[in-house]
């Protein structure tokens, strides 16, 4: 992962630029990455599934209504799996550092929660995307 990341610097180093986020055409992880964008599509944004970032991906993200081609928001969907294993977490954590440091705003959900009670999740989430779209 390391590794990873030190491409990346160095990479901007030489360039002066950074990979942009693409699309990837992956299929969702899981379930839950697909319901997740079909309740973010009802409240009237656009989503799109795993966009990779300089060899990372993440689950799904917010196309920003206000700039065209870009992506207002990234959003994790945790799992069992991120819960149950010390280094997926370790590992999520690390990732979510390089990605921010590369301009990403993150918004994690977590399964437990969703699956609970999705409609305080997504009215959750639907409050936060408003926030990144209202200017100070």
């Amino acid at each position: 992962m390391q590794e990873q990341t030190n491409g990346v610097y160095l990479e901007y180093g030489q360039t002066q630029q950074l990979e942009t986020a693409r699309l990837t055409g992956r299929e969702p992880d899981s379930d839950f990455e697909v319901f997740v964008p079909k309740a973010i599509r009802a409240k009237g944004f656009e989503v799109v599934a795993q966009v990779g970032v300089s060899n990372y991906f993440i689950d799904l993200a917010i196309v920003d209504p206000n700039r065209a081609g870009t992506y207002l928001l990234g959003i994790e969907c945790d799992g069992a799996t991120y819960h149950s294993s010390k280094a997926a977490r370790d590992r999520d954590r690390y990732r979510q550092e390089v990605l921010e440091k590369l301009g990403w705003k993150l918004y994690r959900i977590w399964s437990t929660d969703w699956f609970k009670n999705p409609e305080v999740e997504i009215e959750k989430l639907v409050q936060f995307i408003n926030k990144l779209l209202t200017p100070d």
